[in-house]
Parts: C-alpha cells; sequence; structure tokens
C-alpha cells in the first residue's frame, strides 16, 4: 500500500479537514515502528505518495486504522478512536506476530520442539 492510497482510504472513511501533510506526518510516525518490528532501516525522509509502505499485506490495513484513529482523536470523537484504536492494536500484534514466527533465525527453528 503506497501512502496515497493509505491517506485517501482513510478520508472515505472519515470526513475531515486535517491537512495532507498532518496524515503523512502521521504515517511517518507509524512507519518508525513498523520498521522496528520489520528490523529494518527508518525511512529519512517522508516518502513521496507513490512509496511503498513497510507493512506488507495482508497487514498493510494498519496504515488506514491508525489514520482514521488519529483523525477521531482530533475531531474529538472519542468513541470512533477506542475502537480505530483497538482495531489498530490488535491488526498490529498480530502482524508483529506473523514477522517473529516467519523470521526467526534458523537454529531457533531448528530447536523449537526440543525437549529438554
Amino acid at each position: 500500500m503506497t501512502a496515497k492510497k493509505a491517506i485517501t482510504m482513510a478520508d472515505g472513511l472519515r470526513m475531515n479537514a486535517i491537512s495532507e501533510e498532518q496524515k503523512y506526518s502521521w504515517l511517518y510516525e507509524l512507519e518508525g515502528q513498523v520498521a522496528e518490528v520489520l528490523e529494518t532501516e527508518i525511512p529519512e525522509n517522508p516518502f513521496p505518495e507513490d512509496t511503498e509502505l513497510l507493512m506488507p499485506a495482508p497487514y498493510e490495513n494498519i496504515y488506514v486504522y491508525y489514520l482514521c484513529a488519529m483523525i477521531d482523536y482530533f475531531q474529538q470523537e472519542l468513541n470512533l478512536y477506542a475502537n480505530d484504536m483497538t482495531m489498530f492494536n490488535s491488526l498490529f500484534a498480530e502482524a508483529g506476530a506473523w514477522w517473529r514466527r516467519n523470521n526467526r533465525p534458523s537454529s531457533f527453528k531448528k530447536d523449537r520442539w526440543r525437549v529438554m
């Protein structure tokens, strides 16, 4: 998913007057957290709109949930914010678990079922 697509999807779900610049800033903040989970470099400069974000499918919707949550928070829609953050946190945790399962060191995978 690109940053532009995430913003477009969030804007389709939440009417708002928040600038695109602010939404890109929120995405950049989240991208730092994603980079930490994926154990990769944090992008140095805010992305051009056609740059692919780091989180792959099927977990890429974290960006949309996060943007919706931030929009709701700043529009003081606190019930919607709470729901959005619940969805975001759940999907982000699933994505982290998926990444750890699929990117373990090979020695850990081999010894995983060894009885001590």
